[in-house]
């Protein structure tokens, strides 16, 4: 019998977007992996299970170890990723990674969504750009200035890479209007959650966190109804 690997998406932060299904592969599992704050929705869940807590410094390696440990057992392993594992996770060294397990893929809610809720715009009206993972940036920074251009709304999620000032900085100096309407969304469903509404102008002069996502809102999501106390107050944990 193979080992079992469940890469899993936990939410943005809160287990109150924790599914059902995620928390039955984390409570079936012997080893848990993941960043602190992968763990962080899923604490009530860990007691007794064999931890893997990764860093900006070891976490290719304690990947590598986790997977060589159990790679001939019949363990179960779950891999935390914070919101979806399909949106801004390295799902793809992941799969790779353990590639000899019998792997399942458990959907989670991305902060990408939640900002999109906020924002109250169709993802499918957007283009989706991330900043969390290496790669060549100047591509990523043409394609949301595109879609702008194109009409599309943005949801940006920003990174050490580009932070959302230097963002909106960009945007404004290659062509796109620095009145759109911006929601700027910095560490959205933890405890110390900010959401400030602003134009692309405005965002210019903000240093927000650099977990933050932002909503770039073209002028045919304007009049619905975006009032701040919808979002102002943080998601609570408890």
């Amino acid at each position: 019998m193979k080992p079992q690997a469940y890469i899993v998406g936990v939410g943005p932060g809160t287990r109150d977007f924790l599914t059902e299904r995620a928390r039955d592969r984390i409570a079936r599992s012997q080893a848990v992996l993941g960043w602190d704050l992968d763990l962080l929705p899923a604490k009530d869940l860990l007691a007794g299970k064999e931890i893997y807590l990764q860093n900006v410094k070891n976490y290719r390696e304690l990947a590598l170890e986790a997977a060589e440990k159990f790679r001939h057992t019949d363990a179960r392993v779950a891999i935390l990723r914070i919101g979806d594992p399909c949106i801004s996770s390295g799902l793809r060294g992941l799969l790779d990674l353990f590639k000899d397990y019998e792997i399942e893929v458990v959907p989670g809610i991305s902060s990408v969504q939640v900002a999109a809720s906020l924002a109250r715009i169709n993802i499918d009206e957007a283009v989706v750009v991330t900043f969390h993972e290496s790669g060549d940036i100047q591509e990523r920074m043409r394609f949301m200035r595109d879609g702008l251009l194109r009409g599309r709304h943005l949801l940006m999620l920003s990174g050490e890479e580009l932070r959302p000032d230097a963002a909106a900085r960009y945007l404004v100096e290659n062509g796109i209007n620095e009145s759109l309407s911006v929601l700027v969304c910095e560490r959205l469903a933890l405890p110390d959650q900010n959401i400030v509404e602003t134009t692309l102008g405005g965002l210019g002069e903000i240093e927000a966190h650099w977990l933050t996502v932002i909503a770039v809102v073209q002028p045919s999501g304007k009049g619905q109804g975006l009032e701040r106390r919808d979002y102002a107050d943080p998601v609570s944990t408890s």
